[in-house]
């Protein structure tokens, strides 16, 4: 007797674990990264002076945006995950919460390694500069108090409410000289001056917040690939409507907000709409590449996987003793070949950073779960 053809398993739909277009983002913004501070640091001043400098620029404010936002998407898959398993709420923003304060110890020692580095030198207030992964840490500390889930529910008007404010404060607060008895590696989280807060909450915690409501909307619409589709495809539609609509009023008035400097216009909502728009149109690119690429191998998707450990060993070999010879001589052909050997030189640390990680997981028999900020 003939058995009956089997029916083919139906495809599992892509879940959380599915979402390869954060890691492609978020490699993306590792490449980026890479060349902002390969070409700051290497370029020479006759460089710097040309039109081609400023395109480096315009380029170099995205990848710490697209981090912050990407740490505000990987808590919302955490969150969703743990909405799944019926964790309550407390719980879910304990673990967000520990993991910052293990990302916060990180920063400290990179800051710690850097001034080693330097020759232990006068720069020793630059132990507690509030940078990027300071940043991180510190939003991954706040946010979750304000939009873990709450009965099961994400709280994605919560997020988008809390990042307005934040934005809409930056200006004010992000800039704003703080008494001097008040400590300045404290108050520098939220605001002040630079050369110690480069990165306050105010206003840079608007990315993680929205980064959080997007991830809750990219979760929920991954389990079926044409709702998966459709989500991208709004992304990036409301990417092209904010920067389209920036432009059209910087056009028609360019002063429409006057602003006391430069630094203090980059955080407010025109500079962060331009690029928020710019960014939902990457994340559009982002999900064609990693829908259509199908399982081959991702030089963005592998830098996405070992982001932190790319950007803790690049930063010593752009500005540090190492390549001191190079800081500020180059023109913009050699830059580039320095460039392209670094980016070269990083993929072959991160390639081995992953076997070696899959040889002890191998080892030792247990596979763990992805952190929210790629290691």
């Amino acid at each position: 007797m003939t058995a009956p053809p089997s029916t083919p398993a139906a495809p599992k739909p892509p879940g959380p674990a599915r979402l390869d277009a954060v890691d492609w983002l978020r490699g993306l913004a590792v490449v980026l990264m890479i060349q902002t501070h390969l070409y700051d640091s290497w370029l020479s001043p006759v460089v710097k002076a040309s039109d081609t400098w400023q395109w480096v620029r315009f380029w170099g404010g995205i990848p710490a945006r697209l981090f912050l936002l990407l740490v505000g998407v990987s808590m919302a898959i955490g969150f969703e995950k743990q909405i799944a398993k019926n964790l309550d709420r407390a719980t879910i923003w304990k673990s967000a919460v520990k993991r910052g304060f293990q990302i916060l110890v990180l920063a400290y020692l990179f800051r710690l390694q850097e001034y080693a580095l330097g020759g232990w030198g006068d720069n020793w207030r630059d132990l507690y500069r509030v940078d990027v992964l300071n940043c991180i840490a510190a939003s991954m500390i706040v946010i979750p108090l304000l939009v873990a889930p709450r009965g099961g529910r994400p709280q994605i008007l919560v997020a988008l409410l809390a990042a307005m404010v934040f934005l809409g404060l930056g200006p004010i607060i992000g800039p704003a000289y703080f008494p001097d008895w008040l400590p300045k590696p404290l108050t520098s989280y939220i605001g002040g001056q630079r050369p110690t807060a480069w990165f306050p909450l105010f206003p840079w915690a608007a990315w993680p917040l929205v980064g959080v409501a997007l991830g809750h909307l990219w979760v929920r619409h991954s389990q079926d690939r044409r709702r998966q589709a459709m989500v991208f495809v709004a992304t990036g539609l409301a990417g092209a409507l904010m920067t389209g609509t920036v432009i059209l009023i910087r056009q028609i008035n360019p002063y429409v907000i006057r602003y006391p400097s430069e630094l203090v216009q980059q955080m407010g909502p025109g500079s962060f709409f331009y690029r928020l728009g710019l960014i939902g149109m990457l994340a559009l690119v982002a999900y064609l590449v990693t829908r259509f690429g199908g399982a081959r191998f991702s030089v963005m998707r592998q830098f996405g996987r070992t982001s932190l450990l790319v950007y803790w060993i690049h930063v010593d070999l752009c500005y540090g003793l190492l390549s001191k010879r190079l800081h500020g001589r180059l023109g913009f052909a050699w830059a580039t070949v320095g460039l392209i050997g670094m980016v070269a030189l990083m993929l072959g640390v991160s390639l081995l950073k992953t076997k070696l990680a899959q040889s002890w997981r191998r080892r030792d028999g247990s596979s763990q779960p992805r952190p929210a900020v790629a290691s």
